[in-house]
């Protein structure tokens, strides 16, 4: 066991299980509550898979969300009461690059929690009739998010940038998809991606660290293991256009929906230059596309954008996009706006005083997750996944320049990009 003292001078317990499982512990002596994450890098766009050995396996599109089903609703009873009965409340997630499985207590005595969210994680017990059984559900659910016209809007849009890359598929898959999936299927991608080498447990507690770590050790010594074998995320080539330039849905709506989604060609295996490229656009967007920007009013007033406008930005190891949604404004005029704005980006960079405004933002805002247990847990876990801390990611945005905005922003070519429209069906 490592003990060491954070920023804030707390301390932060690390181990290793003889499995290979990582424990993180943050010790909150003042803190009433308890949270514990136990999660795996897997998501949706781990679909496709390559071993050490250099064998490809492929799975269905949305088989991590289904997991996440199966397990989070367990063969043998209702996991959500059995926590609620301990006074405990628990849940899952699947995003692009994790599943999460968490729960949260304010009883001292975590235990019963903490073995039951072990033991159900580590557990997958299904027979074919309940697969079957489950695809009728999450068939229902993707059914949902697509009669919901900005889910779908995204989603659209997402199809139209990508050829490949496996982000142009819903982290749920597709109807097709999910009832591709077998019991097969299910537990092998189980066995691969939920292997103990693989995974963390991560616990946000005022109880002792070194119990804790004693009750997690007791635990994974009454349980055998194969070998874990490595395998990690394989993308095919990904051209460098997007795949449909502009594409029409139409839907049971009031007004017009919009969006340009630009696709980048940029990638970096660093993580470091990676997070402070992401943070670097986040200031550039945030400085000229909110009322920070003394023209938003203007656009406002003129029409050039309605109250709904909105943007977002990623990027990330494999891919690097901006996307620009409106509601109720001529798609041509919106099209225009948001290309000449983002040339206006290029062009006059980040004042110091606004950069310096976002930044003392940005810091509040992580240095309040470190007072939410919960949020402690999701952010270190992702943090371990870019590979850099959250607290070299804060150090990372104080030093961030405005030379380091403009040159980075420079990089950006908004050339590439299809564009979505959902009109009314009437």
């Amino acid at each position: 066991m490592k003990k060491m003292n954070n920023q804030l001078n707390e301390a932060v317990y690390t181990d290793i299980c003889d499995n290979g499982l990582k424990i993180v512990i943050w010790h909150k002596p003042e803190f009433a509550t308890t949270s514990c994450l136990f999660a795996t890098p897997y998501g949706s766009l781990d679909s496709t898979q390559k071993t050490i050995d250099g064998d490809i396996i492929q799975f269905p599109e949305g088989i991590a969300h289904f997991l996440e089903h199966k397990l989070f609703e367990s063969e043998e009873g209702d996991v959500m009461n059995e926590y609620a009965s301990m006074g405990a409340n628990v849940n899952a997630f699947t995003s692009y690059n994790e599943t999460v499985y968490y729960f949260d207590t304010s009883d001292e005595n975590i235990e019963k929690p903490l073995n039951l969210l072990l033991d159900f994680v580590q557990n997958l017990n299904i027979t074919e009739a309940s697969v079957e059984k489950e695809k009728g559900i999450i068939a229902q659910e993707l059914n949902m998010y697509l009669e919901m016209p900005d889910s779908r809007l995204i989603f659209e849009t997402f199809k139209s940038m990508y050829s490949n890359h496996p982000i142009k598929n819903d982290i749920g898959g597709t109807v097709d998809s999910v009832y591709k999936i077998t019991k097969n299927d299910l537990e092998k991608c189980y066995s691969l991606n939920y292997h103990p080498a693989k995974m963390t447990l991560i616990a946000v507690t005022p109880n002792d660290p070194e119990y804790i770590i004693e009750l997690i050790k007791k635990n994974q010594n009454t349980k055998t293991f194969p070998k874990y074998k490595e395998i990690n995320r394989y993308f095919e080539n990904e051209p460098t256009n997007v795949y449909q330039e502009f594409k029409t849905i139409k839907m049971d709506v009031n007004n017009q929906k919009s969006c340009i989604g630009f696709k980048f060609n940029i990638t970096d295996d660093n993580p470091v230059e990676r997070v402070k490229r992401d943070w670097a656009f986040r200031f550039m967007f945030e400085s000229h596309f909110t009322s920070m920007n003394p023209e938003y009013q203007t656009w406002l007033t003129e029409h050039k954008i309605s109250p709904y406008f909105d943007y977002e930005t990623d990027f990330s190891k494999d891919y690097s996009l901006a996307l620009f949604f409106d509601e109720g404004t001529d798609d041509k005029e919106f099209e225009k706006f948001v290309l000449e704005e983002c040339e206006k980006i290029k062009e006059k960079g980040i004042s110091k005083e606004a950069l310096l405004q976002l930044k003392n933002r940005s810091l509040g805002e992580s240095f309040a997750v470190f007072n939410q247990p919960d949020n402690i847990t999701v952010q270190y876990f992702r943090n371990e996944i870019t590979e850099v801390s959250m607290f070299d990611t804060i150090e990372l945005i104080k030093n961030i320049t405005v030379e380091d905005c403009k040159n980075i922003c420079n990089e950006l070519q908004f050339n590439n990009y299809s564009k979505t429209i959902i009109k009314s069906d009437n």
